[in-house]
């Protein structure tokens, strides 16, 4: 495991604001005579648009020696790991999609974004991430906040 970056909640914050703006601007693009498919192929279309800057290596790297290697010379799992987690992102994306084009942009962006509790189950068995109290509380609070907005 990578030692944890220190400007790790600055970014931590700055993904919570672009993932606001990003549920907002595709809500607005369906109100806005967009169907669901249009919207998903643009919101993609933006994505490549992006990938020079996203695929530049970073200061943060936690492999800075084999920035010059391919990647079929990084572990094999980890490539998996890669492409399945683009996979699942595509599909909850797709649902994401579905979901704000028939709901309240705020229940569903709630409820969506509700997602930590499944990471921190998956994470605490599947590589033995310690859950403790004050995460299981957060986990709690975090599904209950999104009922909460859901239902109001």
């Amino acid at each position: 495991m990578a030692p944890f970056s220190s400007n790790w909640l600055a970014t931590s914050f700055t993904s919570l604001i672009l993932y606001g703006f990003w549920g907002f601007l595709g809500k607005l693009a369906m109100v806005r005579g967009l169907s669901g498919a249009q919207e998903a192929g643009l919101e993609k279309l933006g994505f490549f648009l992006t990938l020079p800057l996203v695929l530049k290596p970073s200061s943060g790297d936690p492999n800075p020696g084999h920035l010059g290697s391919g990647i079929m010379s990084r572990p094999k799992f980890a490539i998996l790991s890669a492409l399945l987690s683009g996979v699942t992102s595509a599909l909850a994306n797709m649902c994401y999609t579905r979901a704000m084009m028939h709901g309240n942009a705020g229940a569903v962006s709630a409820i969506t974004a509700s997602y930590p509790p499944v990471t921190l189950l998956l994470c605490s068995v599947f590589m033995k991430e310690k859950a403790s109290t004050r995460k299981l509380l957060g986990s709690f609070f975090t599904l209950l906040g999104a009922y909460l907005i859901s239902r109001g």
